[in-house]
């Protein structure tokens, strides 16, 4: 699956995983995850969690290429095309920071990614379709979750034995 974080002012990052199950669960809530050390959960918008093997455009990549290689390509094809914040950038040994460069990247994601670009392009159709704020209405999107982290701490939590 491809997720996105955003903030309210944009998106602030991507990713991409193998293991569904355990990124639902903890997203969210910032378990486990490198992007809530810097920022926390409660400061994000919505999260976007997109099963892509579901979606049409990914029957056709079946036999071409492995799950985990279109992974990378949509993970790499997305954060070139949008830039998020975390994703454009990394910390340098000496703590500042620097620009991440994707053009002629040789990495495993990079040289698949042409090979996913209507995949691509139905991501970023979904993503575009997805509520800004939890009061919308949301169509049914296929294959596509959102959570607004901000709903999720206002639920009352049942008490502790």
């Amino acid at each position: 699956m491809i997720y996105g974080v955003w903030l309210r002012w944009g998106l602030l990052y991507i990713g991409q995983t193998s293991e569904a199950e355990r990124r639902l669960r903890d997203l969210a809530v910032g378990e486990s995850h490198h992007l809530a050390n810097t920022f926390p959960p409660e400061i994000w918008h919505k999260v976007v969690v997109l099963t892509w093997p579901e979606l049409p455009e990914a029957q056709s990549l079946v036999g071409t290429l492995d799950s985990k290689t279109v992974g990378l390509a949509l993970e790499f094809a997305l954060q070139e095309q949008l830039s998020p914040v975390v994703n454009s950038e990394r910390r340098r040994p000496d703590g500042g920071w620097r620009d991440v460069v994707r053009q002629g990247s040789t990495s495993r994601g990079a040289l698949a990614a042409p090979k996913v670009v209507d995949l691509v392009q139905a991501v970023r159709r979904l993503w575009d379709a997805t509520p800004s704020r939890p009061t919308e209405e949301a169509e049914a999107l296929q294959a596509c979750r959102v959570v607004f982290p901000e709903q999720l701490l206002l639920q009352p939590q049942p008490p502790v034995p």
